[in-house]
């Protein structure tokens, strides 16, 4: 049974608003059958006023598609980053998930304005200065490859600018703190571990990555030419050094193979060096796991948290129902294991190393790098090694040996 909708009395039917269409053939199907874009207006000049601005677009080649960001981002992902590492294709892939795509994933490509992203980056104000510079570099990069691939006509971001930010500290350890360092590596069980990063200046993941083939306690140096990377992969992913990584002036040896530097081992770690070494094959890591596997990214940091409790503690900071109060610690909270690398390296200029010669023992990915690597002789490690030992001695820094297995 079907009940017919009466009208009210006295009240008038509303009449539906009447829009104004206008077509623009802007191709054809594989079939041969054209393929229309149908414009709309209130009335007829706003129809043709549409159509006009579209026909001109379609005859400059710019898509007139609804593509929304987030649509693009995946397009993007796949066009354009296809060649690029596998950490920053990590970065980009984080930045558009957690900061730029919930914000404006929604709105099409060809509606964003400036003012929009304006907003966006404005709520980044007083993050860390390498975070937000990394979200501006993704915001960038998806609407200038957008504008070139013409999919948008008008590029917001030409303009884009970076709100006021929380410089990163970059600092070496405080005296205090290197006293608490070498102290707990006498005790701790990763004190190897930590040691190698403090009087070698290698980043967490070459640590990890490092083996008994990479050290020559003859010649008293470490290789360096691969680390572990977690920025995809929790477990770790074995890949070449950062330097490397960013492929920038890569130099090849005759065998093909890319370069490595070569870290001078002082005095102060040749004791603890030669004790991990022992019993290890060449291809054996220095710091694995307890079944013998790489160290995953958890692992490295249970590692840190452990060491860095009994450094607070060494430096004298009280605890509260066995928690550290870190308010009254000596040892500042926020240090890092990156903090270990900043220290070899101020140590290594007031030890009055060069620069440039500096530049390669850090692994630097600076500009000239590539003829510094090729450049790098045995005097030049030989020489930095005496001035380093020399640099230990006279602040009486130099560790004693350490007689516990590593981690």
């Amino acid at each position: 049974m079907v009940t017919e909708r009466k009208e009210e009395p006295g009240v008038p039917k509303k009449k539906k608003k009447k829009r104004h269409v206008k077509t623009l053939v802007i191709g054809h199907h594989p079939d041969g059958k054209a393929k229309r874009k149908f414009i709309y207006g209130k009335t007829p000049a706003e129809a043709k006023a549409k159509y006009e601005e579209l026909r001109r677009m379609h005859a400059k080649g710019i898509e007139l598609g609804d593509m929304s960001v987030y649509e693009w981002s995946k397009l993007w992902l796949k066009k354009y980053k296809t060649d690029t590492t596998a950490t920053q294709l990590a970065h980009h892939k984080a930045k558009l998930k957690n900061d730029i795509l919930p914000a404006i994933g929604h709105l099409q490509m060809k509606a964003v304005r400036d003012s929009d992203l304006k907003v966006l980056m404005s709520s980044f104000a007083g993050g860390k200065k390498g975070t937000v510079d990394k979200i501006k570099l993704t915001i960038k990069q998806l609407f200038d490859d957008a504008a070139y691939d013409r999919v948008i006509e008008y590029n917001p971001a030409a303009r884009l600018k970076s709100p006021k930010v929380v410089e990163a500290k970059r600092r070496p350890l405080t005296d205090v703190e290197r006293k608490a360092v070498l102290l707990t590596a006498k005790e701790h069980e990763c004190g190897p571990y930590v040691l190698v990063m403090l009087y070698c200046g290698v980043r967490r993941g070459e640590c990890a990555a490092l083996t008994r083939g990479d050290v020559n306690l003859e010649e008293r140096y470490i290789n360096v030419d691969k680390a572990y990377s977690y920025s995809t992969d929790s477990k770790g992913i074995l890949t070449g050094t950062k330097a490397e990584n960013m492929r920038k002036n890569r130099i090849d040896t005759e065998e093909g193979e890319l370069y490595s530097r070569e870290i001078p081992i002082t005095d102060a770690l040749l004791p603890v060096l030669t004790k991990v070494c022992e019993g290890k094959n060449p291809d054996d890591l220095l710091f694995p796991k307890d079944d013998g596997k790489n160290a995953a990214k958890g692992t490295l940091a249970w590692w840190w948290k452990s060491f860095v409790r009994q450094c607070h503690i060494n430096a004298g900071a009280k605890l509260y129902r066995n928690a550290i109060v870190y308010k009254e610690s000596p040892f500042a909270k926020e240090v890092t294991p990156h903090y270990l690398r900043h220290t070899f390296a101020t140590d290594m200029r007031a030890a009055g190393i060069e620069e440039k010669d500096r530049d390669y023992f850090m692994g630097h990915n600076s500009g000239d790098i590539g003829s510094v690597y090729a450049a790098m002789s045995d005097a030049v490690r030989e020489r930095a090694l005496e001035k380093l030992n020399t640099f230990y001695t006279d602040k009486n820094n130099q560790q004693k040996p350490v007689s516990e297995n590593p981690c």
